[in-house]
Parts: structure tokens; C-alpha cells; sequence
């Protein structure tokens, strides 16, 4: 039986329709130590059947560990986004860690409708200024199923790496990993953290792009010093 009701399926049939993108959601799992990577894969299973343009592929992280270094993927569960058009098949530099539910499902449709061939809600204005973005970048935002400002801290993010290939961003489910919110001491959702600076809920656009490339100037001046 689905997850979605019916309403919901054909709503996201509709907007699927409009894709001119393949995308693959790669789907990091292992067999043992990973309670939630069944539902995570009934969950994403759900989109497959509502557009022939989207595919699950899945990998096991500890028999393939060389694939999930290339998308700087060490747990799971995880999902990465790529992309296939006539040039061939590409990463979005579009990141899942855990369970994509709850408001997080929100942002995985909306990284999915991106990459598929969705009109980018970003700026001009801010799609030029992180073109500044000139070598590699962590962006990691960091949410839970029930916060429903969210999505909208890590579209935007999703939004800027799919706009800068320099740019990985990371939406990351936070009780599923404690030792990564212990990491960047999220004591609240949605908290973004690019390399020393933190971004501390679902702020504006132009604000968040503000702190995005603060925290890139960081790591440039790291590299100098």
C-alpha cells in the first residue's frame, strides 16, 4: 500500500509531468546497523511509479565504499542526487542524510522537481553572486521531520549547489545522528553550517546567500594563512 494518499500521488504525477530530466536518486544502505534504511527506501520508493523519469539505484555502503567517497557519503542512510539529459549522466551535488520524512520529504520532491527541469526559484542576483564560490564547498543544514521551516533552508542550499557545482549542500535528518549535531552544536532546526559560520533558521534569501559565501571567504583565509 503507498505512503502517499491518493490526492497527494496525483498532485506530484502533475508536477512530475513537466520534468525534462532524468534523475537517479542513488540510495546509500547497509544490511546491518541502519534501522531506518528500509523506510527510507519505501519511502523514496514512491516516486519511481509517479514519472518515468525517475529512478532509485541502489548501493551498499560498506561493499562500495570507493562510490560513496565520491559523493562524501560515510553513512547511512543517504541519497544522492544525479542527473541525465542528452550531455549524459551528471551529479547535482544534491545530499540526503536520513530518513527523508515528515516536512524533509518537501525538500527531497523539490530537489527532485530541480533537478528533473524545475524553474530555480534563486535570484539573478544571487545565482551571480556565488559563481564567487571558485572551489569546493560543504554546505550542511541540518533539520528534523517536524520542523516545517526547514524545507526551505535546505532548498535554498540545494538551490546553491545546483547553481555552483563548487557547492555540495547536505540536508542532514538531526536525531538520526547525534554525533553530528554534537559536531556542529545544533541545539535548534533549521541550523546551517558552512565550514565557521552558522546560519540559525529559515532566514531570507539574500541574508542566507550572505552567510554562504561568508563562510566560503572563511575557508579562503584559512587556506592563506
Amino acid at each position: 500500500m503507498s505512503l502517499l494518499a491518493p490526492a497527494d500521488q496525483q498532485r506530484l504525477t502533475t508536477d512530475f509531468a513537466a520534468m525534462t530530466r532524468r534523475v537517479h536518486l542513488v540510495f546509500f544502505t547497509q544490511a546491518v546497523g541502519c534501522e531506518t534504511c528500509l523506510q527510507a527506501r519505501e519511502i523514496i520508493d514512491e516516486l519511481p511509479p509517479l514519472s518515468d523519469h525517475i529512478t532509485v539505484e541502489e548501493v551498499n555502503l560498506i561493499l562500495d565504499r570507493e562510490r560513496a567517497e565520491q559523493y562524501g557519503i560515510d553513512r547511512a542512510p543517504a541519497i544522492a542526487i544525479e542527473v541525465e539529459d542528452d550531455a549524459g549522466r551528471r551529479d547535482s551535488h544534491i545530499r540526503f542524510l536520513g530518513l527523508p520524512s515528515g516536512y524533509e520529504f518537501i525538500a527531497l520532491v523539490r530537489a527532485v522537481m530541480l533537478a528533473g527541469g524545475a524553474e530555480p526559484t534563486l535570484s539573478a542576483e544571487s545565482h551571480e553572486r556565488i559563481q564567487a564560490i571558485n572551489t569546493p564547498l560543504t554546505v550542511r543544514v541540518f533539520s528534523t521531520p517536524t520542523c516545517p521551516h526547514c524545507p526551505r533552508a535546505i532548498m535554498l542550499a540545494h538551490e546553491i549547489a545546483w547553481a555552483n557545482p563548487n557547492v555540495t549542500a547536505f540536508g542532514i535528518e538531526t536525531t538520526e545522528y547525534p554525533d553530528l549535531a554534537r559536531q556542529y552544536r545544533v541545539t535548534g532546526v533549521p541550523k546551517t553550517v558552512v565550514n565557521d559560520v552558522e546560519i540559525l533558521g529559515a532566514v531570507p534569501e539574500e541574508d542566507f546567500v550572505d552567510q554562504v559565501l561568508a563562510g566560503f571567504a572563511s575557508v579562503e583565509r584559512a587556506g592563506e594563512a
